[in-house]
Parts: C-alpha cells; structure tokens; sequence
C-alpha cells in the first residue's frame, strides 16, 4: 500500500535543541523557581525570628541554602537537561542522524538506519506541535518524532494530520461498538 507521506530528516545539534525547546515544560521550571522562592522566604523568616525562638537557628541556615539550590536548578534546568540529552543522543547517533519517517493509513515508521524501524500507532499521538523548521508529535508514552518541515518527499503535514485524526475517530468509534 502506498504510503500518505514520507518526511526525511537530518537531526543535527541545531534541529535537536529546536525540538527540545518545543517540549521542554516550562510549568515545571516554574513550580520548582516558585518552591525555591518560598523555601528562601522561610529562610529569612528563619533568620529575622532566631532571636526570639533559638529553635529555629537550627533551620536558619540549611532553609537558606536550600532555597538558593533550587533557584539556581529552577534557572539552569533548560540548558542542563538539554545538554545532557543531547549527550545521549550524539552517543547513539553521532553528530547528525539521518530519520525516514513513513506515514501509513494507521501508523507510522521511524527509520534511523540502525535497527529495526520505530512503529508508532496513530491512537498513540496525544498532541502535535510547530516550530520554524520543525513538526512534533509526541506520544502518550512521552516519545516523540520529528518531521522538517521541508523533509515531505511524497504527501504534507495536512494529509498527516487527515490520518491521525481519522485513525483515532475510528478507534473511538470501535470502543463505542464495544461497550453497546
């Protein structure tokens, strides 16, 4: 059967950091600067009322830090996960990684040339995102697949999408069928 799009793609450092930028969780480095802010603020707290309770001249100093730790890792986060990512993913793949992604009627195939290809169901797809020279689907199991925006050989985004959509309306409709 012939397929509905195939996308070829070089991942190089520049594409990867592109990808990861996109998916990267802003709301967490958010949540872990606001802990830190607070642990900071009952380090302080700490410091002004020692005097008064000697108790607490004990959590003084290790609340302060502690506080000032997790800032720091709340605003380093991006660069360091990235960095450490990237790291695995030049271990595997070297400094660019050539990926075939073939688009079927109900899956598609990551080919990266050095195993067996990646076959993902289109009922897996939770969400798909944009960036200037990129296409994201991320999966329900946290995997994701890049596509170039340039890299459609044969069909488009648009007919990707068509599919997607269509694989999961009927994987509901069959689930519906099921449960009469």
């Amino acid at each position: 059967m012939e397929p509905i799009a195939v996308n070829r793609l070089t991942v190089d450092q520049a594409l990867f950091a592109e990808g990861y930028a996109a998916i990267f969780s802003q709301k967490r480095q958010k949540t872990l600067l606001y802990c830190g802010i607070v642990l900071l603020a009952f380090g302080l707290l700490f410091l002004a009322l020692q005097a008064r309770v000697p108790v607490l001249s004990a959590l003084c100093v290790p609340t302060l830090l502690t506080g000032i730790l997790v800032i720091l890792w709340a605003l380093t986060l991006q660069k360091s996960e990235l960095r450490r990512k990237y790291k695995a993913f030049r271990r595997v793949n070297g400094d660019a990684s050539q990926r075939t992604v073939t688009c079927h009627r109900t899956s598609l195939s990551v080919d990266a040339g050095h195993a067996e290809p990646t076959e993902i169901d289109y009922t897996d797809v939770r969400e798909h995102k944009e960036t200037e020279h990129l296409y994201l689907l991320i999966c329900s199991d946290h995997r994701g697949v890049m596509l170039a925006r340039d890299g459609f050989e044969t069909g488009s985004w648009d007919a990707l999408l068509t599919a997607i959509d269509k694989a999961k309306q009927e994987a509901a409709d069959a689930a519906r069928l099921l449960e009469m």
